[in-house]
């Protein structure tokens, strides 16, 4: 990790974020220096970052004994890309007050920028000492804890900033990055105690789904099988698998082993149904979807083929009752435009004529938006192997 750049970005946040109090302990001083003390606080607000410093050194000249001074020089330092500099302004302030808010923080990120990361932890830690929910302290403390092999450490500190901040980016890519770390040495571990293990076919398997690459998960995760012959959850892992290749009689097969040892599944309920009702098989399907919907599987789309199926078989008011059921449910953007699509088919058979008009015009209306917002991508959400 290169010292020096790492984290700009956060960097940046830090200073926006950063309260600065341009008149802070300043009494007793004169009023040029809370002038010049003001001025180096503009400059720093607005990326001025050499005038901030020019104004700083004016500041501790005239009052070497008011920590601020030496604070605002060292930010601006650090900024410009002086961490040495930095560090001994920035440990000055600290010795003139301790507990000035931030000091502490902006040395840990010197010491760190100039090769130091045990003493910048010191003082990050300090720094959390006096501010325990400091979000910006944490993620430095879980960016250095890293950078030094110590990922458990790094997680249990990024997870606490995360959990102060949840929409912080930089936290979360860190979280993400540590606990990838973790995972991958854990993985070490497992094949190291068995290589030929389900656990280790079964590691290999998610990765290879993740990556999007549903030949290869599906070896690992029939290696893992063969193995682990019991094991529902890898029945319906490599069903998934199977339909994203468009092999549905594989699927059906996987769904049904798992149906054998989970009977009341409703994720494998729902995808044998689903299946069926795709395949054109809605008589075999409708009993399979009315089981997931009682087991409890994800309304939006157990209630759409449900009602689908229904549909081919020429039951209309029901159907019409669970696609309506569908709408309620917060269904995926390719859920609701095919219920709008069924509902006008199925209104028409009713000769509900206004209610088929409305759907149509909903799905007109959807399929505009669909258009505007597409960049390319097509969003299937919601037909995919797991209802959840």
């Amino acid at each position: 990790m290169n010292r020096v750049c790492s984290s700009s970005a956060l960097f940046v946040l830090v200073i926006a974020t950063f309260v600065w109090s341009a008149t802070a302990q300043t009494a007793g001083s004169s009023e040029t220096v809370k002038q010049q003390l003001q001025a180096g606080a503009a400059a720093l607000q607005r990326g001025d970052m050499a005038g901030a410093e020019s104004d700083f050194q004016k500041v501790v000249a005239a009052a070497p004994s008011l920590p601020d001074g030496y604070m605002g020089l060292g930010m601006a330092q650090l900024r410009e890309g002086k961490p040495e500099d930095a560090s001994h302004a920035l440990e000055h302030a600290a010795q003139l007050n301790p507990r000035l808010p931030g000091v502490h923080l902006f040395l840990g990120i010197a010491q760190y920028q100039t090769g130091q990361p045990e003493q910048a932890l010191h003082s990050l830690q300090a720094e959390l000492d006096l501010q325990p929910s400091n979000v910006e302290a944490l993620v430095w403390t879980g960016i250095i804890q890293l950078d030094t092999g110590h990922a458990e450490e790094a997680a249990s500190s990024l997870d606490q900033a995360v959990a102060l901040d949840p929409k912080n980016k930089e936290a979360l890519y860190y979280t993400a990055r540590a606990h990838r770390l973790l995972a991958e040495a854990a993985y070490k571990k497992l094949y190291a105690l068995d290589p030929d293990s389900a656990l280790v076919h079964r590691g290999l398997a998610e990765t290879f789904a993740e990556a999007g690459e549903p030949e290869k998960s599906i070896e690992e995760y029939e290696a893992a099988l063969r193995k682990d012959p019991k094991n529902p959850d890898l029945y319906e892992a490599v069903g998934e698998q199977y339909q994203k290749l468009g092999r549905f009689d594989a699927a059906m097969k996987a769904y049904e082993q798992e149906l054998q040892l989970h009977p009341n599944s409703a994720i494998a309920l729902y995808n044998l149904g689903m299946i069926q009702v795709k395949t054109g098989r809605a008589a075999t399907g409708v009993p399979l979807l009315r089981r997931a919907a009682e087991a409890h599987a994800m309304p939006a789309p157990t209630d759409f083929y449900l009602g689908f199926g229904l549909a081919e078989l020429g039951q209309n008011e029901e159907a019409a009752h669970w696609l309506e059921l569908a709408l309620q449910s917060s269904p995926s953007p390719f859920i609701e435009q095919s219920t709008y699509y069924q509902l006008a088919r199925v209104y028409q058979r009713l000769n509900r004529k206004t209610d088929a008009e409305h759907a149509l015009d909903q799905l007109k209306q959807l399929k505009a938006k669909s258009a505007e917002s597409m960049t390319g991508a097509h969003n299937t959400v919601g037909d995919g192997a797991s209802p959840r």
